[in-house]
């Protein structure tokens, strides 16, 4: 419920007009309510176990708390495991494309773009041309490699193939500084995600025992002890 929320409160104040700060803040704001999330339903799930145990133990109400942290944790990296199979088999199952956009390409950036449009420009009418296999290794620095894939490809010889790109050195080496920018940048929010995880999980942590903690030591709240007179029996 706090996940549906979030997100309802994140696309209220999503502004069209200013996307880029808009996608700014959503993603500061995404990051909080993850753990706040996190924080609060596992500090009233470890609450409750120790009030459902019924008994006045700090230590035993602790431990329903971490109990019930383990166990979403590990509900919640089931589904996100289902999830993602799911999508890499639905992903998988698409037909691929003869070019960088097809799968097992490189990233398709702005200036990949006009080196695949280039070389393709090269390949053009030849039966088994695919731009895909050389791009990445020029992408990957392996001029060599590129130069007999585009020989093979072309019907002509490594001396002129490499030749022809070495013509497409501007566009090479910009293609280059885009994609190692881009891995960087990707590099970057991944690890951005990873430390949020963890730090939601260990605060969750905590507030899960010590929601157990608490409401262990809170029994005579929930639970009133009454005494019923002993019934005579005639």
């Amino acid at each position: 419920m706090l996940y549906v929320a979030g997100l309802a409160l994140g696309f209220a104040s999503f502004d069209a007009w200013n996307a880029a700060n808009s996608a700014k803040g959503f993603g500061i704001g995404t990051a909080i309510w993850m753990i706040v999330t996190w924080v609060a339903a596992l500090f009233l799930g470890g609450m409750f176990a120790a009030w459902f145990d019924g008994r006045n133990d700090d230590t035993s109400g602790a431990l329903h708390g971490v109990t019930v942290w383990g166990l979403s944790l590990t509900a919640t990296a089931l589904w996100l495991a289902m999830g993602l199979g799911h999508a890499m088999s639905g992903h998988h199952g698409d037909a691929p494309g003869p070019g960088p956009e097809g799968h097992g390409g490189p990233a398709m950036t702005p200036a990949v773009s006009v080196l695949d449009a280039n070389i393709s420009y090269q390949l053009t009418g030849r039966e088994h041309g695919n731009s895909s296999p050389i791009i990445a290794a020029l992408l990957a620095g392996q001029d060599d490699v590129a130069s007999a894939l585009m020989a093979a490809d072309t019907g002509t010889s490594t001396g002129a193939a490499a030749a022809s790109l070495q013509k497409l050195t501007p566009q090479i080496d910009a293609a280059r500084s885009e994609s190692k920018m881009a891995a960087e940048k990707a590099a970057h929010y991944l690890s951005l995600t990873l430390w949020i995880a963890f730090l939601s999980g260990f605060l969750s942590l905590l507030a899960a025992a010590v929601g157990g903690w608490l409401g262990a030591g809170q029994i005579h709240r929930v639970y009133h002890l009454r005494k019923y007179p002993a019934r005579r029996l005639r």
